[in-house]
């Protein structure tokens, strides 16, 4: 049990063979594979999924938590919190910030306590998930191009 936090990247995948998804090498092939897999068919306005990815894991990393509660009104409830990469950039840059100095941490990404959150300590473990959100903000952004992409988050406790 705990708090654990999950970002998933999702991705359009047209199965139409003249748009810009083609020039990504196995698109249309991964979208047959899927249709075909499911035994869906082809739905009337046109083939197209979206894929969802899970490209950042947290646990017990409560001040990000809150951040994208945040974003929601501050409602936490394990509801779905689309994320804009502006959202994803700035939660970076806000890390980034605390981890030099530039800010207080308590004003900008303050910890919350709850059910198995973990510490509430501005401390060594603090710093490591902010560390680790920098981390995988920068990997789950890597080569985004498609306009239709898309972050969700989601935690679980």
């Amino acid at each position: 049990m705990g708090l654990d936090m999950y970002l998933y990247r999702r991705e359009y995948v047209s199965g139409y063979e003249n748009t810009f998804m083609s020039e990504k090498p196995g698109m249309t092939d991964l979208y047959k594979s899927i249709v075909d897999y499911f035994e869906v068919g082809t739905p009337e306005g046109g083939p197209f999924v979206y894929v969802d990815i899970c490209v950042a894991y947290w646990r017990k990393a409560n001040a990000i938590h809150k951040w994208f509660c945040n974003l929601d009104g501050g409602r936490d409830e394990c509801q779905r919190i689309y994320v804009t990469m502006d959202n994803l950039l700035e939660l970076r840059t806000n890390c980034d910030l605390v981890l030099g100095g530039h800010v207080d941490a308590e004003s900008v990404l303050p910890t919350q306590a709850g059910f198995f959150f973990g510490s509430i300590d501005y401390d060594d473990w603090y710093k490591q998930d902010l560390k680790l959100t920098i981390e995988q903000i920068d990997k789950a952004t890597k080569n985004v191009t498609d306009p239709y992409t898309e972050f969700i988050y989601q935690a679980s406790w």
